[in-house]
């Protein structure tokens, strides 16, 4: 079956359990040792239907057996959310989109595919958004994993990644260009990101006063930001239209990083316009009645988010500049940054806060 070396990427588990997927004429496959029994098309279907993506797969079907009639494939297309199908194995052809935007892509916080800070990452995992698993809480598809390099003084985020069973998981293991999206084993992200074996370093929380995990994993599982905005109540229409416009921003951030050209002048005016936009009403807003009416943990959740997001693209935009030698990019991401930093301190004292 020659076709299964087009796009293929083989990744073993410490404890010998291995994964090749390939892409092929559009198709998505699988192959794994035919004593597993499917399991990987079970794990995906389930990961699929918590997604809801309304495709329909066969988890009872039989896989062709290959030559040594050891190894079984499966056509996971429809068993898999379709970012899978479109970005397994793909690269972008800049430097920026890496793990804690994948992260947040998947959950459907984030729209698309670029740099996303550490800062982004944590300030997501907890409500309203998200909620750490308890320990000894099962784990479902979907959820997110977060390693974290563990110190006495607290943790940092180090990696993050898609959960789909024990054994699978979604990743991009790093911001670099060489870097593929790809479905591989948890072993492997466990193993590049050196978390330890031991069972207090893999657990749902974090045990930071434990001296045995330099790096250890916490699981989330989290709401979409859509959802959330739909369900707040008192949101200006201004704070909604700065959702509307920063998802295109991030928008231009993905389709320049994926065809590797530099941003358009007409596509860095919009990101200034836009960051200029929400600090003018920022700095109205200290004495708006409209944000009064917000809960001030609501209030700072949402401009915090604005702000974030927008720190994040500024650093996506000076990979950009970086990548392509876009001398006029690089000058409007250090603009955006400034901007950034405008932002955060108007944000501190909106009405209504205490």
């Amino acid at each position: 079956m020659r076709f299964l070396m087009l796009l293929a990427l083989v990744v073993f588990g410490s404890e010998g359990f291995a994964l090749e997927v390939a892409k092929h004429g559009g198709r998505l496959f699988v192959t794994e040792a035919c004593d597993q029994g499917g399991g990987v098309l079970r794990s995906l279907a389930a990961w699929s239907a918590k997604a809801q993506t309304g495709k329909k797969c066969n988890m009872l079907a039989r896989g062709e057996s290959m030559m040594d009639a050891k190894s079984c494939r499966y056509d996971i297309t429809d068993c898999v959310p379709d970012h899978v199908v479109q970005y397994q194995g793909a690269n972008p052809k800049l430097d920026g989109p890496n793990c804690w935007n994948l992260s947040l892509v998947m959950s459907k916080i984030l729209p698309n595919l670029r740099y996303s800070t550490p800062e982004e990452m944590n300030f997501y995992m907890r409500p309203p958004l998200c909620r750490q698993l308890k320990d000894g809480e099962a784990r479902e598809p979907g959820d997110v994993g977060a390693i974290r390099e563990v110190s006495q003084g607290g943790t940092t985020e180090t990696h993050g990644f898609i959960y789909i069973s024990e054994k699978l998981a979604y990743s991009k293991n790093g911001m670099s260009r060489k870097s593929p999206y790809a479905l591989q084993t948890l072993e492997n992200v466990y193993d590049v990101y050196d978390v330890p074996q031991q069972a207090v370093c893999r657990k749902n929380e974090i045990n930071v006063a434990s001296a045995k995990c330099n790096q250890a994993v916490a699981y989330f599982r989290c709401d979409s930001m859509e959802s959330y905005l739909s369900k707040t109540k008192n949101v200006p229409a201004d704070i909604k239209k700065a959702y509307n416009d920063i998802n295109a921003v991030d928008a231009c951030m993905e389709k320049s990083a994926f065809s590797g050209q530099a941003l358009s002048n007409e596509a860095q005016k919009n990101v200034l316009e836009t960051s200029q936009a929400l600090l003018t009403y920022l700095e109205k807003s200290k004495s708006s009645p409209e944000i009064a009416k917000i809960p001030k943990e609501e209030r700072e959740f949402i401009l915090g988010s604005l702000q974030l997001r927008l720190a994040a693209i500024a650093d996506q935009m000076q990979a950009i500049a970086m990548g392509t030698q876009s001398v006029p990019t690089y000058e409007s991401s250090l603009e955006l940054s400034a901007l950034s930093e405008a932002i955060h301190d108007a944000s501190k004292n909106i009405a209504g806060g205490k």
